[in-house]
């Protein structure tokens, strides 16, 4: 039974959005030079409390000193995120992106909250899923989510 239990590598769940999701996107700071670029519209894959992955036809540099800044609506809130491009792979001509979230401690609080709420209006036909992320979101950080399968 220990052979069948898959550790996952990830600190938070991500999940997969059905109904689209866009953020805009905008270069925030380059090293410590703050930066006022245009946005540009990006559809969302997947979220979570950690990052998101996001599609777009723009390359972006892959480097730890530049923020980008991204605007999105979950459910009644319009929420601006500080992040940073951590992984590319290209899909049928565009770039899909792994973003890592940069927050403070009261920004991840009301980040989750936010996301809480979202995520159970949008799971509404799903509630055992919910109800589960509800669980590992609730658990101490003991170790024990790496070996909860949750891929079923």
């Amino acid at each position: 039974m220990e052979d069948e239990i898959q550790e996952h590598r990830r600190e938070h769940i991500r999940f997969e959005l059905t109904t689209p999701l866009y953020a805009e996107l905008s270069l925030l700071r380059v090293q410590e030079r703050e930066i006022g670029s245009r946005s540009q519209r990006v559809m969302l894959n997947n979220i979570s409390l950690g990052g998101c992955q996001f599609k777009t036809h723009l390359q972006i540099p892959l480097r730890d000193d530049v923020e980008w800044l991204l605007k999105l609506k979950l459910g009644h809130y319009l929420i601006q995120l500080k992040a940073v491009v951590v992984n590319v792979a290209e899909d049928e001509g565009l770039y899909l992106y792994g973003v890592k979230w940069i927050l403070t401690g009261l920004e991840k609080q009301s980040f989750q909250y936010r996301l809480n709420e979202y995520l159970r209006i949008m799971l509404i036909s799903s509630p055992h899923i919910y109800k589960l992320y509800q669980k590992i979101a609730d658990r101490s950080n003991d170790g024990q989510f790496k070996q909860l399968d949750v891929s079923s």
